[in-house]
């Protein structure tokens, strides 16, 4: 592992120390930008091409034109993982709308900033949590509807995820998601979430990011012969459930053993410990995998 790590930043690999942007900059003064996180797992990048397909289509939607093209965005990632020889990372993509050319801040007018920051894999709960599953509350926030901020965007402007967690965190739960304005499950700040219930997997499918996790755990579901629907599910549902599980890059699937104070029946249970085994084995296995070192 290299002393220091090594960004890359309009251009150029610069140590994070060096790295700096503008107190004008778009994304600093507004979150207005976009970003993904892509993990790698014992030196392969998972599902690259994905993430970044999902990155540009929110780059698309939010008219922020870059100067790298997938495939440069593609190799800035790979590169810089490299360089910093961590096998195991969190490797974040970010664009920003840039600094405004003029004090009116036309959105239209600006030359985007450009990072991709390596950081060592972390995993969103400690071994014990994963084992033994955690604790999930449900926020009184509302979940973000098309008519306001479509869920797609993975925009930097996260103030609403923060509150939430620190909703959750300050009433002791490990983890927390909301509710959309209809009063259906929606997702949480950092995961999708799924529950099982009569050997039938079941997550929301509308109004929430589309998770590159929670698309690969419909596909471990389809390898392991585990049937599953998307629907609409309310916070009875999760109270009834025999199993909760959250999905994110940082968690593969994590077990629930608790939601806003209902105890599970089991955590993790049968259906979730296959799913997350069968992910786990298509990371060791190297599958949709980009080797970088």
């Amino acid at each position: 592992m290299n002393n220091e790590a090594i960004v890359y930043l309009d251009g150029e690999y610069v140590p994070l120390s060096e790295a700096r942007i503008s107190i004008l900059d778009q994304g600093f003064l507004l979150g207005d930008g976009i970003f993904d996180v892509v993990s790698a797992w014992k030196g392969t990048l998972f599902k690259l091409d994905q993430h970044i397909e999902r990155f540009f289509l929110s780059l698309r939607a939010t008219a922020i034109r870059p100067r790298l093209s997938p495939a440069q965005w593609r190799e800035a990632v790979i590169e810089t993982t490299r360089r910093n020889a961590l096998p195991d990372a969190s490797v974040r993509f970010i664009a920003t709308r840039g600094v405004a050319k003029a004090i009116g801040a036309d959105p239209r007018d600006h030359e985007p900033t450009e990072i991709v920051w390596v950081a060592p894999y972390a995993y969103l709960a400690d071994e014990s949590k994963r084992r033994e599953g955690i604790r999930l509350g449900i926020s009184h926030l509302r979940g973000f509807s098309p008519d306001t901020l479509d869920p797609r965007y993975k925009a930097l402007d996260r103030l609403h995820f923060q509150l939430a967690r620190f909703e959750g965190l300050s009433a002791g739960y490990d983890a927390v998601i909301w509710l959309n304005a209809q009063g259906y499950v929606s997702e949480g700040p950092s995961s999708n979430i799924f529950l099982v219930r009569d050997g039938v997997l079941y997550t929301p499918g509308d109004q929430i990011l589309r998770g590159i996790t929670r698309q690969t755990i419909l596909e471990c579901a389809d390898r392991a012969g585990v049937p599953w629907r998307e629907a609409n599910l309310t916070a009875f549902d999760l109270y009834c459930a025999d199993e909760v599980f959250t999905t994110s890059t940082a968690g593969g699937a994590l077990a629930v053993r608790e939601v806003a104070g209902r105890p599970l029946p089991s955590a993790p249970g049968p259906i979730t410990q296959r799913l997350d085994q069968t992910y786990w084995a298509m990371r060791e296995a190297g599958e949709h995998g980009t080797r970088f070192l």
